[in-house]
């Protein structure tokens, strides 16, 4: 997330799409935490490694590949949780090529704009895990609570657009915060809903909370990089939240695959 009273371009916690971010919050509370952070920190102050590149190319493959294949799935079974997958992970890799790829480039050319336009990129992959979240666990028909609180969460994220539109017209802040209070709200719903899930034995409760997992935990090092000002974009944290989060996205096919085999069984 970038802030529209900052000229220059801020550090890589834009890769972790506030998702990581924010799911992380709490591992700062646990007993070890405070001595937890302070090595996460030193960690996070450690050059890349050449390797980098190569990893970065590899990581964009992966995001991309795993978006299509999930679209494809999504038509072939007729299944929108899949399309709505797909669009999380591709927009999330869109948005981390413009930032990281095209970012210096794109801020030589527009200038401060461009740190609107970055936080305009939260949103799409943020409103498609809110969508797969909704399809996933079915809340329309399972659920009718959480089905009109989700339907609240969208019309936030409306307004929160509507909000950054109007700090872009007037070169205004404070938009950025909107973005983060609805995807912590979007992030930890979900957890909370996959939680009651597995509780009640619904399809792909348990491997939803499995495929979050890693993510969280890579997110550590993204966060206490942020949270020590490394001016390494490419260094550690990100490199860490990179290889998270390709287990996160594969770990949740699985999981897909898992839900939609028990949803026909209990069909049949």
């Amino acid at each position: 997330m970038r802030r529209a009273n900052v000229a220059g371009r801020n550090g890589p916690v834009n890769a972790s799409g506030n998702f990581v971010g924010l799911s992380c919050i709490g591992a700062e509370f646990e007993d070890d935490g405070v001595g937890m952070f302070a090595s996460l920190t030193t960690i996070a102050d450690t050059p890349p490694p050449l390797s980098t590149p190569v990893f970065t190319a590899f990581w964009f493959v992966i995001v991309f590949v795993v978006a299509g294949l999930a679209a494809y799935l999504g038509r072939r079974f007729h299944d929108r949780a899949y399309l709505y997958y797909g669009g999380y992970v591709g927009a999330l890799g869109l948005m981390s090529l413009i930032d990281h790829g095209w970012g210096d480039w794109m801020h030589e050319q527009m200038g401060d704009s461009f740190v609107f336009l970055n936080n305009l990129l939260h949103l799409p992959y943020a409103v498609c895990y809110l969508l797969f979240v909704m399809q996933y666990f079915n809340v329309r028909e399972n659920s009718p609570i959480w089905y009109r609180f989700h339907r609240g969460l969208l019309w936030a994220y409306g307004a929160v657009f509507g909000w950054l539109l109007f700090d872009a017209i007037t070169k205004g802040s404070g938009s950025e915060w909107g973005i983060l209070s609805c995807n912590l709200v979007n992030l930890l719903s979900s957890l909370v809903l996959a939680g009651v899930a597995t509780h009640d034995n619904r399809a792909g409760g348990r491997e939803f909370l499995y495929a979050s997992l890693p993510l969280t935990v890579s997110g550590l090092v993204l966060v206490a990089q942020f949270l020590s000002n490394s001016s390494h974009e490419s260094g550690p944290g990100l490199l860490a939240f990179r290889a998270g989060f390709i287990m996160h996205i594969m770990i949740f096919l699985v999981a897909l695959g898992v839900r939609y085999r028990e949803l026909r069984n209990r069909l049949e």
